[in-house]
């Protein structure tokens, strides 16, 4: 090995450290749809990278002496090569490869060894939620995406990857192109008056998410005009409901600010060709500024969500606030 060569390695693989695969960047970050493969292959060869190096460093064992009076003194001892850290890349190359039993049980080892460094726990509890999430068992992937915040909770990486993820567990619990939890999904241990009014809420949020602006001169003022209107009674119903706390809390502010969110985007839509321009831009931006007006309204609303005292119930309507308030943000923040 040159010199240079052997500085690389010091770098890469310090003596005494177990966990480089621990500061690898996770295969579910902020980019996951560009660096996924990528960063689950580097992690990959960083391990295989650290174990050769460890290997070079050590000392050729003499062969052994046909028979040994004393007993061996490294007999029992672990060393760096018996750690979690080679247990992990076992299971990403094995996720990679697409062995997802022989990746589950890597992943469910290193997460169990009592001697695992929190960083790389949390990295291997991000890995198994991703295949939790693949095969559609949403609510263990999202415990187990709140498992790693909780080893790493101020890992920017764990964060983004964990996010993600309870993102698309809402996103697999929705119908259609209803935002959130699919409509009728009950609000467990509430009272069953409150039960009653959120599902007659939900059967008015179906009827008003069927209205749409018509884009023809003659009937464009009255159509936005009457999906206003149905959009303000029905979140007049959901706060009804919030008032009464817990789980009827977040998702009645929930659905209210979700309700707005769509009537925002829902003026955003092309006018008339016939319309005269000079009209047509003033209409623009008339529209424009009652869509920002009703995302406030939205973010509001979800912010009012995420405000409430958590409780277990109310856990998948907390993250669809957190994913649809960033998503308010966002248009918010390009306005």
């Amino acid at each position: 090995m040159t010199r240079s060569d052997a500085n690389l390695t010091s770098v890469a693989c310090p003596r005494g450290e177990s966990d480089a695969p621990a500061r690898a960047r996770s295969p579910f970050g902020g980019r996951l749809a560009r660096a996924g493969v990528v960063a689950i292959a580097l992690v990959a060869a960083l391990v295989t990278a650290c174990d050769d190096a460890e290997q070079r460093r050590a000392p050729a064992e003499p062969a052994p002496a046909a028979e040994r009076s004393a007993a061996d003194p490294a007999a029992g001892i672990a060393t760096e090569l018996d750690g979690a850290a080679p247990a992990f890349g076992d299971a990403v190359l094995a996720e990679l490869t697409g062995d997802e039993a022989a990746a589950r049980a890597g992943f469910e080892k290193v997460l169990a060894a009592a001697d695992t460094p929190q960083p790389l726990a949390a990295r291997a509890a991000l890995h198994l939620a991703q295949l939790e999430l693949r095969a559609g068992r949403t609510g263990h992937a999202r415990d187990l995406a709140l498992r790693a915040a909780a080893l790493a909770p101020n890992d920017p990486v764990i964060y983004e990857g964990g996010a993600q993820i309870r993102a698309s567990a809402v996103a697999e619990s929705a119908s259609g192109d209803i935002r959130g939890p699919r409509l009728g999904t009950p609000l467990p241990g509430v009272e069953p008056k409150v039960a009653e009014a959120f599902a007659e809420a939900e059967k008015a949020f179906a009827r008003v998410h069927r209205l749409r602006p018509r884009p023809i001169i003659e009937a464009l003022s009255t159509s936005i005009r009457a999906k206003e209107d149905a959009t303000e009674a029905v979140v007049g119903q959901y706060r009804a409901i919030s008032e009464h706390g817990g789980v009827a809390l977040v998702a009645g502010h929930y659905r209210a600010g979700s309700l707005y969110h769509d009537l925002a985007l829902g003026l955003l839509f092309e006018l008339p060709p016939e319309l005269d321009p000079n009209v047509a831009a003033g209409l623009r931006r008339t529209l424009r500024r009652r869509a920002l007006l009703y995302l406030e309204r939205a973010a509001a609303e979800y912010r009012l969500a995420l405000g409430a005292v958590p409780v277990q119930e109310a856990e998948l309507w907390r993250i669809a606030a957190e994913t649809d308030l960033r998503a308010a943000q966002d248009l918010l923040g390009e306005k």
